[in-house]
């Protein structure tokens, strides 16, 4: 991820968030949420009466695990797993009706990444390997339906949910040593994860929480 990118965007952001906070004459809504990104802490104000906007940040604890199969890396392996799930993300809500129902559409900048390392079957060849699987190398595209206090009318403690898809660009970055192992073999099983892991372009985004208005 490009951390200029992400900067510029939270600065913007916030600049908005400000501005809309001031417009409306409120301090806005900070909520809470369990999500399928991780735990999510995020601010979000109204931007006239049908809009809103929000920024959240979501993470689970880093995972580390070892494993002797792990996928295309043979049954043999001998791999150490660590998963690093974070992501900031930024949405734009509409409320089309009276209540709190909302279309969500937004950006996903997303650090989450899972890397393998250890010695592994590289191509049928064992090697010392190091695969970094990032699940998005661009910001993600999100779309979805939700549910929430307006945070211009909203006042005190408030139920918030969204669900809806991201999607983006995984990607297989792997390096391997040792073995006799050959960069045809390495670009093989690159392939072969990359193949993969495509599957995970677009996914579902979960989130159930509380948030308190001001």
């Amino acid at each position: 991820m490009h951390r200029k990118t992400i900067g510029c965007a939270t600065v913007l952001l916030a600049g908005l968030l400000l501005g809309g906070a001031a417009q409306a004459g409120d301090y806005g809504t900070l909520y809470t949420q369990g999500s399928s990104n991780g735990y999510t802490l995020g601010y979000g104000v109204s931007l006239g009466d049908d809009f809103a906007a929000r920024i959240h940040y979501s993470a689970f604890p880093k995972y580390s695990a070892n494993s002797t199969n792990v996928g295309d890396f043979g049954s043999s392996a001998n791999l150490n797993i660590d998963l690093q799930w974070q992501s900031i993300s930024l949405l734009a809500d509409w409320y089309p009706g009276g209540g709190g129902f909302r279309l969500t559409p937004g950006i996903i900048f997303n650090q989450s990444k899972i890397t393998v390392s250890g010695t592994g079957q590289v191509n049928g060849v064992t090697a010392n390997v190091n695969d970094e699987i990032k699940l998005s190398k661009d910001p993600q595209l999100y779309l979805g339906i939700g549910y929430g206090l307006r945070p211009r009318q909203a006042k005190g403690f408030g139920f918030s949910f969204d669900f809806g898809l991201m999607a983006g660009n995984p990607q297989s970055e792997l390096t391997a040593t040792g073995g006799g192992v050959t960069q045809n073999d390495i670009n093989t099983q690159n392939a072969k994860v990359q193949s993969e892991i495509d599957k995970l372009k677009v996914l579902p985004v979960l989130g159930l929480g509380v948030s308190y208005s001001f």
